[in-house]
């Protein structure tokens, strides 16, 4: 959504948004933040699910564009089953890992070294 701002506005988003500044620079206040923003052209500011700002054009008379964009949800933890599992697969990947350094290591003659030597310098 594309928002032409000549005035003050109040603006309270029903859900999380990212608010970017298209063009000209707006002066902009949130409720319960103690400090204003102003933003120009390019400048985003992430607003939460029932922020109340308060915006206007920096300078009177100007215009400024803006566009609000959803935020993506965030997805949901997953059920502690499935984390149970999950874990329980890594816990074996692991243990396989670690199984296969050691067949490595017994079959290495004794006193190899744990790396090739490098190669000598000329």
């Amino acid at each position: 959504m594309i928002e032409h701002v000549t005035d003050v506005q109040v603006l309270r988003p029903a859900r999380a948004m990212l608010l970017t500044v298209c063009q000209g620079r707006v002066w902009l206040t949130r409720a319960g933040d103690a400090a204003d923003h102003v933003l120009s052209a390019g400048d985003r500011l992430a607003v939460a699910a029932g922020d109340c700002l308060y915006v206007e054009p920096w300078r009177r008379g100007e215009a400024a564009r803006l566009h609000w964009q959803a935020m993506p949800r965030p997805m949901p933890a997953p059920p502690i089953a499935l984390r149970v599992l999950l874990a329980a697969g890594l816990r074996g990947l692991a243990g396989g890992v670690l199984a296969l350094a050691q067949r490595v290591e017994a079959r290495s003659p004794a006193g190899a070294p744990a790396r090739p030597p490098a190669c000598p310098v000329a």
